[in-house]
This record gives structure tokens, C-alpha cells and sequence, in this order.
């Protein structure tokens, strides 16, 4: 009988122990304090004008805003290194727009994060999204994606020098 009783009494004090433990733990939640306005406007305007270029094909103007040394992860495609190798993708990308589709990028501006990195610019995180539209078709929502720009400032230019693309997913 005694072991009947000292079994209950532990998975008595076992549960309220537990119980307690639940209802007294406190999710810690940080607010984290974004960049300065200004400097929000000035990535988001730079983010307009790096992804106009690549919407329409302009390779000169997207390689000028990217730094000789780039880095871009993607989750996909893998690892791609310098600004040329990235022009040597949209060129291949937009050849390939006749048989694909056209190819548009968009931010999604409720997602834009942007904080300062001292003594060197900014990063930039959201989400974007690409949407194709084939010949004859309307314009169709294809894929929804995470990124981080690291944006380098050099006096009053911004260019990109490290890309991440990850979490690639096809819309519900």
C-alpha cells in the first residue's frame, strides 16, 4: 500500500510541479529598434532601383550596384562569387524570357527590416516575391522567398556586397 501511495504522491507533486513550471515561465520577447527612417528610405529606394534593373534586363545599371566582390547564397542555386558572374545570370535569365517568361521580383514592404552596420552600411531583410508571365498569359505569383542584402555605403554610394536568398516556396 505504501508504494501505492508514495507512487501516487510523486506523480502528484511531479504534475503540479510541472503545472507550476508552466503557468509562472515567461516567453521573453525582444523589441530590436530598426535603422533611422532615413536610412530605411535610402536602402528601400536602392532596393527599387537594384531590382528595376533586374526586372528589366538592364545588366549595366544591376552591376553597378553591386560591389566587384559580391557574394549571393542561394538555397537552390547554390553559391555564385562577383558582380560579373551575376551579370553573366541575368543575361542567360533574361535571354531565356522568350521561352520562360518574363520574370518580375517585388518587395514585399511589410516584411523590409533595415539596421545600420557600423562603419561599413546596412542590412536589409524581408521577404520578396517573383512572379512569371508567359506569352499570352497573365502575370502569375510564382514563387515567395527570404533575403538579406548586405548593402556597403562608400561615401554617398550604396552597392550590394553579400546576397542571401533562402526558403524558396511556391504560393498557396
Amino acid at each position: 500500500m505504501w508504494k501505492l501511495v508514495s507512487a501516487r504522491n510523486c506523480l502528484l507533486v511531479l504534475s503540479v510541479a510541472a503545472l507550476a513550471a508552466c503557468t509562472t515561465a515567461k516567453v521573453h520577447q525582444q523589441t530590436f529598434s530598426q535603422a533611422p527612417e532615413q536610412l530605411k528610405q535610402q536602402i528601400e529606394q536602392m532596393d527599387t532601383a537594384l531590382f528595376s534593373a533586374f526586372n528589366t534586363c538592364d545588366v549595366g545599371r544591376f552591376t553597378a550596384l553591386l560591389t566587384p566582390d559580391v557574394e549571393f547564397y542561394h538555397d537552390e542555386s547554390g553559391r555564385m562569387l562577383s558582380a560579373q558572374s551575376q551579370a553573366e545570370g541575368l543575361k542567360t535569365s533574361c535571354a531565356e524570357q522568350v521561352s520562360n517568361g518574363v520574370l518580375r521580383r517585388e518587395l514585399v514592404q511589410s516584411s523590409l527590416e533595415v539596421y545600420p552596420i557600423g562603419n561599413y552600411g546596412a542590412v536589409e531583410i524581408g521577404t520578396h516575391n517573383f512572379y512569371r508571365t508567359l506569352p499570352g498569359k497573365p502575370e502569375k505569383l510564382t514563387t515567395v522567398a527570404k533575403f538579406v542584402h548586405i548593402w556597403q555605403q562608400d561615401g554617398q554610394q550604396w552597392r550590394v556586397s553579400r546576397i542571401i536568398s533562402y526558403a524558396h516556396s511556391v504560393p498557396n
